[in-house]
């Protein structure tokens, strides 16, 4: 690592120091958030700190209280973000796991989630958030998350939803040329863009959900100081799912 690349942490803490904004995971505090999104940039997006995004402060603020409340032991970290995976893995209470699809990348396992090489009943709680647009057999695995969850074991998923939540999950597999995915689900290495009834595919697992929304779970004042408000116009939806 260049001595730029080990520096620029540093730098961008100085740059972006202030009062205005919050991480609810680093607690780093500043004037503004950095711009993020890979074709339209979302302003004030990505912490400065610990580049958690809008859908990660979403998580933490269910999650930290989550793990209050429930008898949580093992966890299963499905393409790990590295600002959420950092805190839960200092939990001496808890016993973390990561799966990466990518053999190369440093895992604990390396899972197509399609067909989960894990036991059945393994895990109290699945952290699911944007895989599953990229998985071409999306049915095929939430069956396989909701295999490996401990009954009563939760899943929490996030995904990319319609800036319209009018329209329902479009997907169409001979779209293949990356540029047309582009056009059509919003992403290069999308296969789809979920509607509101991903609702009823994650029911269709046997799970029981609740859709949940921290921007409007929490007091207006503090869901600015957190920026949990995606500019794109877009919901960061938690889904919630719990294994009966």
């Amino acid at each position: 690592m260049s001595l730029k690349s080990k520096l620029a942490p540093y730098y961008r803490k100085l740059k972006y120091n202030g009062n205005k904004y919050e991480c609810p995971l680093c607690h780093f505090k500043a004037r503004s958030f950095i711009s993020a999104g890979l074709y339209v940039k979302r302003i004030d997006s990505k912490c400065p700190s610990c580049q958690s995004l809008e859908r990660h402060r979403h998580m933490w603020l269910f999650l930290s209280e989550f793990l209050k409340n429930k008898n949580v032991k093992t966890i299963l970290h499905l393409a790990p973000e590295n600002c959420l995976g950092k805190l839960l893995k200092k939990r001496k209470d808890l016993k973390y796991f990561t799966s990466e699809y990518d053999s190369k990348a440093t895992s604990d396992y390396h899972f197509d989630i399609q067909n989960i090489e894990s036991k059945d009943n393994s895990f109290d709680l699945v952290i699911c958030s944007h895989v599953l647009e990229h998985i071409p057999d999306d049915r095929k695995a939430l069956s396989e998350i909701y295999r490996i969850l401990n009954p009563g074991g939760t899943a929490l998923l996030q995904v990319p939803i319609w800036p319209s939540e009018a329209h329902n999950t479009y997907e169409n597999s001979s779209i293949t040329d990356p540029r047309d995915r582009i056009i059509h689900f919003g992403q290069f290495d999308h296969l789809r863009i979920y509607g509101l009834d991903f609702k009823e595919r994650v029911l269709e697992a046997g799970f029981s959900v609740t859709m949940l929304d921290m921007e409007k779970e929490v007091p207006e004042q503090m869901a600015f100081k957190y920026r949990l408000h995606n500019n794109s116009g877009i919901r960061e939806l938690t889904f919630v799912c719990t294994k009966l």
